[in-house]
């Protein structure tokens, strides 16, 4: 994590955006920063520069994360010091996030090349201070001033280490199976989202375990195969006979793993290395309390996020 306050400040707070455009907001937000930056530091990055390599990266995949927070932004050659804007909305501002809601808090973030993890590290202080310190509904509830909400935000950043944790990487989860889904059902998520993976949860949301192909192959392939070096003199057994002839009984939890691929939302990105490199883990389920699921991390996030971010 690292002191957001050095680089936000009252100046670069907008309220009262109203129902806009994500394209309006981020327009509105980078206006901000250019009336706050000197811009001779920058002389050949003009706003339109800035705003193409924002929708640019927003085309790509939506910076809407879910909790009605969204952070639009740009890595850009030549930039000069890291820049941030924060736009508020009471209606909220489609933005086509994860979760499918409004966006009530858009902050724009810009950076330079030279600094691959400032971006990621800026949006880890303002999603535990908004999300986990609850500032998100005080804010719009209690209709914070620009120097209310920069003085929380410097009150909850002295109290903040900095480091980047797995609830800072965790993505929301697009699908899930129960125990009782049917393994056919399951068989369709899979192959709809192109998941090798589904978390498993009871009725209460809490995670029991994972299925996988690789479950289903198992169950499918006859007992015996196990002991043998070679099927070429069985070619033409099918190795699904028996899964599709019962198919329409069998249930997740009937093949099911127990597994331990979880951890904790306030372990380490070496944790998560290590999980992922030293472990083989290709996905990481995010819980929290009692193994209540918060979401996922693959192998994709870490390099998408860490290294491309």
């Amino acid at each position: 994590m690292i002191d957001i306050t050095k680089y936000l400040n009252t100046n670069l707070i907008a309220h009262d955006l109203g129902k806009c455009t994500r394209e309006e907001v981020i327009k509105a937000l980078i206006e901000k920063i250019f009336q706050a930056k000197n811009t001779s530091e920058v002389p050949l990055i003009n706003a339109d520069n800035v705003f193409s390599a924002v929708m640019e990266r927003e085309d790509q995949q939506t910076t809407g994360i879910g909790n009605g927070l969204a952070f639009p932004h740009a890595r850009i050659e030549g930039w000069k010091d890291f820049s941030v804007a924060m736009g508020i909305s009471s209606e909220g501002i489609e933005f086509n996030s994860l979760d499918e809601s409004p966006v009530n808090y858009v902050f724009l973030l810009i950076s330079s090349h030279e600094e691959p993890y400032i971006i990621l590290q800026g949006m880890s202080t303002l999603i535990r201070f908004l999300v986990e310190d609850g500032y998100g509904k005080k804010i719009l509830e209690e209709k914070f001033s620009s120097e209310d909400i920069f003085s929380a935000l410097k009150n909850f950043v002295i109290r903040e280490e900095k480091q980047i944790l797995a609830g800072d990487l965790v993505r929301p989860l697009i699908d899930y199976v129960n125990l009782d889904t049917s393994v056919e059902e399951a068989a369709r998520k899979m192959h709809l989202d192109h998941f090798d993976i589904l978390p498993v949860i009871d009725d209460e949301g809490k995670y029991c375990g994972e299925v996988s192909c690789l479950d289903i192959f198992k169950y499918g392939m006859p007992d015996f195969f196990n002991n043998l070096n070679t099927i070429s003199f069985v070619r033409h057994i099918d190795p699904f006979e028996k899964y599709f002839r019962i198919k329409g009984d069998l249930k997740v939890k009937d093949i099911y793993a127990e597994g331990s691929s979880t951890i904790p939302k306030d372990a380490t990105l070496l944790e998560i290395i290590f999980e992922m490199a030293v472990k083989n883990r290709s996905k990481l389920f995010v819980v929290e309390e009692e193994r209540t699921l918060l979401g996922v991390i693959d192998r994709f996030c870490v390099i998408d996020k860490i290294l491309f971010f």
